[in-house]
Parts: C-alpha cells; structure tokens; sequence
C-alpha cells in the first residue's frame, strides 16, 4: 500500500477528509511573513487571497475545470482568470458570471484547443499583451477513451488521447513558460491511473521511473508506445505497453511534472513550483465512484495553485486528493481510495 511519503505542508497535516479541506486550504494561504505568500483577508467566513492573480484553467468548460474556476473565484480578491475550452464560450461566458455573481468580471471563457499549436499560440499571445505575466497555470484539459480491441479504433484513441493528456499538456506549459511570474504555481491534472504499477512491462516501468529521465527520452518513450499501437504494429502488449492510451499519459505528465519542476531550477526559476494532482471526484467516462464533488475536488487542486512562497515542499510531485505525497513511481495502489 501507498502512504504518504513526506509532509506536504509545514504544519504536518499530510491526510485530510473532505470537510477538512477548506480549513487546510485557509491554513496554507494564510500565511505571511518569511514562509508566507500574499496577504488574506477574513471576508464572510473564509480567506481571500489580496494580491491580483492572472490564472488561466484549461479544459474549464464542465467538471473539475468549471469547479476550479469557481473555486478561483471565491479565494482571490482580485484576479483575471481565464478559462478555455474548444467550443463556443458566449454560452460559458454567461453561465459562470451569473454562478460567480459579484465576482463576474473576473472570469472569462476564451477558445483554445490543445492540440492546435496555433491556437495554444494566439490565446497565450492574447493573454501577454494584456498582463505580460501569469501566476497560475492549471493543465485540467483532458480525454479519456475506454479501449477498442479494434485496431484502427484504438490507434485513433491513443492518438487522440496522447495528442490532447500530454502533448498538448506540453505546448501548453511551453507557450506560457516565459510568461511565468518569479513565484508562479503550475498544476497539472493527473489521476489514480496515472501509477506506474499499471504499466506491464517491468523494463517500460523501470525507464518511466527514472528519476533521472530526461525530456527528449520521455518523450521518446511516448513515440514509441504511439508506435506499438499502430495498427500495422499493434503489438503494445508484446512490449509492456498497456492497451489504456489514458493511464500512458497520466505516467507521462507526472514524469513531466518532476522534469519540468528540475528544469525551472536548472534555469534559476527556483521559486517557480511545478505539481500533479488526483482530484479524486469522479470522472464521467471512467468507471469510478467517488463521494467527492467536483467542487470538494476542485478546493485540492486550489490548495495546491496557492501553495506558499518561499516552498520548499512539495515540488514536482504527484499529490493525491486527500493532500497525501504520493510515490507514483513505486509500490501500487492496492488500498488506495481512488
């Protein structure tokens, strides 16, 4: 069994439940000071955070990412956070403005689509010539697809899933990396599938695990399982590979997680904090039951955006919904609530 591997915040809470995370939530964006981040007011029963953010939340359209941007709202005095999802946002727009109320004019919806480099391009571009910077970067777009045992069908959806859970996670922190304020906190949705126990292959494990992986081999490692799933090759199982293209990804952006979060300290961006998250609230295409909201879920994924400057801890980790520090890249889940 999994267990918490070290403290994620400095006053030891390290295992929550669900009524427990909007008070943790106060606890760690409250702090001022040497080990603080900005300053918070008491307003009707809970903490805002009084320095202005520029948030931007992919994939905001519904579930968790709809959740998130709400949850933005309530926990910062001022921001502008923009929100994206691939289609129309006229609808979006007026939706959440009338759900945020007086907080309306912090949040907008813009189109963005993942696997569009284009795309990704014009709406960063967007978003610096009106602020220069951003704060908060959370990674939430995702797809997920039960796998075909046809062929072709299941060479589509590794692509496809590929193209939008990595991939496109990827362009995106690549196009807004210069961008990132000197504190800056980026989130990348992951999930309990996301463990490298569910990948067969003992060798494929081992190489995915390296904590010394770099970029260019793990994104080699991706090719290769893309590869293996072609439908001229279709031999994923015979290398170690498994059939589900999401649990591939979410490996990926945890591996990427620890990458990324070394590279911001190989280029003097130490304060910059790069973290994975479960959220643990059910997911409408897989198979899993949870008690959590989106909206419980969404409270973990914003405890996590507001974490502390200076942070020490944690950094480039896998954390699950409860908080706990997660080792995905050792032991299983067996025991695990999902």
């Amino acid at each position: 069994m999994l267990v918490c591997t070290s403290r994620i915040f400095r006053n030891g809470l390290t295992c929550i439940s669900k009524t427990q995370l909007s008070s943790l939530l106060q606890d760690t964006i409250a702090k001022t000071g040497a080990g603080g981040c900005a300053a918070v007011n008491q307003t009707r029963g809970f903490k805002q955070v009084q320095e202005h953010k520029v948030c931007v939340v992919t994939g905001a359209s519904r579930g968790i990412g709809y959740a998130t941007a709400k949850e933005l709202t309530s926990k910062l005095k001022t921001a502008d956070i923009y929100l994206t999802t691939r289609g129309e946002t006229e609808e979006l727009n007026k939706v959440i403005k009338e759900d945020v109320k007086e907080k309306a004019d912090m949040v907008n919806y813009h189109s963005m689509e993942v696997t569009d480099i284009d795309s990704i391009v014009e709406f960063r571009n967007m978003v610096h010539a009106k602020h220069g910077t951003i704060d908060i970067l959370i990674n939430n777009a995702g797809q997920y697809f039960a796998p075909s045992e046809d062929p072709v069908e299941h060479m589509r959806q590794v692509e496809k899933t590929l193209a939008t859970n990595y991939w496109g996670m990827k362009n995106v922190c690549k196009a807004f990396l210069p961008m990132l304020k000197p504190a800056a906190r980026i989130v990348n949705l992951s999930s309990h599938l996301g463990h490298l126990s569910l990948i067969p292959g003992t060798n494929v494990q081992k190489l995915l695990g390296d904590p010394n992986l770099t970029e260019t081999e793990l994104d080699s490692l991706v090719l290769q399982y893309q590869d293996h799933c072609s439908a001229f090759k279709n031999d994923f199982h015979e290398a170690g590979w498994p059939a589900c293209a999401y649990t591939v990804s979410k490996v990926a952006v945890n591996a990427y997680t620890r990458i990324l979060q070394g590279q911001m300290e190989a280029e003097g961006m130490e304060s910059v904090v790069v973290n994975a998250i479960h959220p643990g609230s059910r997911h409408s295409k897989i198979s899993q039951e949870s008690p959590l909201t989106p909206s419980d879920a969404a409270k973990s994924v914003i405890c996590v955006a507001l974490l502390s400057d200076p942070c020490e801890h944690p950094r480039g980790k896998f954390i699950w919904h409860d908080l706990q520090i997660i080792d995905w890249d050792q032991g299983s889940l067996k025991g695990m609530w999902a």
